[in-house]
């Protein structure tokens, strides 16, 4: 066993994640924000290329800062932001996100606190999970970046109405898939990621919940040492991983997901017309490339590369280029309205299954 396996299996596992408790990281909730833009898996590299080109959303290079993400993977971020001890700033804030991660538990995720995920309505000023009405299913699979801008928009207008005095927009861009390379995208993929344990052939799916204390904990062990010896981020809709294993160029790769970031930028410099205010730009992790072994962005990772996110500020100027109307429905969310198997159709063409 070479020395990037070892170290990326050292990264990925328990060491990994007693050192990943220690990195000094900061929720968004201590930074001062109007309108908190998260674009879902950006790397600060990439950022700051991005705004070295002169993307009109970002400003200069320079001005891209970082910040110490609280987690390297979106459940894992969810679960310590939406922490019951910020429960006072949630009141008082929008969550337009993008992300399906929202409505699931993820007790399978073993560096998660069970008590946060899946997101409920109360527990914001407002809640709008905009994947459950604005997923396409196109040349790609995904939720695209204007229904969260359009929705975002109008929620901060109609701040004072609806109770809240800021508005915090979960993109999922410029995770993959990328736009510019729809033919990388297809199929299904390990289940591990959604913790849809399986007692065979015929995987008829077990509900933790109908387990025993001891019986969860031995199958939450036989799922780890699965990871230990198969690598459990490996999926056909990773692109990560496709790099990795020598599918795909670095190149390539880069290329698309710079392409996906100017997607999501586009949109958010649309949002600065139209918001006046204090707009932040960040991301909840980065994507490894290797570094230390690393590959994709797996839970309970203190990896820099995943765990040091940008953090970018623009003054927002509304001109009133667009006038899009509150989504329907905004306080009658309801978690359980989901259509399973098209909650998990979506996490898979993001990779996840």
């Amino acid at each position: 066993m070479d020395f990037a396996t070892v170290s990326g299996k050292i990264a990925t596992g328990r060491i990994g994640y007693t050192l990943s408790q220690l990195v000094p990281a900061t929720p968004i909730w201590e930074r001062e924000w109007d309108v908190c833009c998260v674009l879902d898996g950006c790397r600060l590299d990439l950022m700051r290329e991005v705004a070295s080109a002169g993307h009109p959303a970002l400003p200069d290079a320079d001005g891209v800062d970082s910040l110490w993400s609280v987690g390297s993977q979106s459940a894992e971020w969810m679960d310590r932001t939406f922490a019951p001890q910020y429960r006072e700033e949630m009141a008082r804030t929008a969550y337009v996100t993008g992300n399906p991660f929202s409505s699931q538990p993820c007790e399978h995720i073993l560096v998660t606190s069970d008590e946060v995920l899946p997101l409920e309505a109360d527990d914001f000023g407002v809640f709008h999970e905009a994947w459950r009405e604005e997923w396409v299913d196109d040349d790609i699979s995904t939720i695209p970046p204007d229904p969260l801008t359009d929705a975002a928009i109008a929620i901060w207008r109609n701040r004072a109405e609806l109770g809240v005095d800021r508005v915090l927009v979960h993109y999922m861009q410029p995770h993959a898939p990328f736009r510019s390379q729809p033919g990388w995208f297809f199929g299904s993929a390990d289940i591990e990621h959604w913790g849809q344990f399986t007692d065979g052939d015929d995987e008829e799916e077990i509900d933790l919940a109908d387990l025993e204390p001891e019986e969860r904990e031995a199958l939450e062990a036989l799922a780890e040492a699965e990871a230990e010896e198969d690598d459990d981020t490996d999926s056909m809709n990773d692109p990560w991983i496709k790099l990795r294993n020598g599918e795909l160029s670095y190149d390539a790769v880069w290329a698309a997901y710079r392409d996906n970031l100017e997607w999501v930028l586009d949109d958010v410099a649309r949002l600065l017309a139209n918001c006046d205010g204090r707009v932040a730009m960040t991301s909840d992790h980065g994507n490894a490339i290797g570094e230390f072994g690393v590959w994709s962005h797996p839970p309970g990772t203190p990896v820099p590369a995943l765990r040091r996110v940008p953090w970018a500020v623009r003054e927002g100027q509304d001109r009133g280029t667009f006038d899009p109307a509150l989504p329907d429905g905004l306080r009658d969310d309801d978690p359980d309205s989901a259509d399973e198997p098209a909650v998990e159709s979506r996490l898979e063409a993001l990779g996840y299954r």
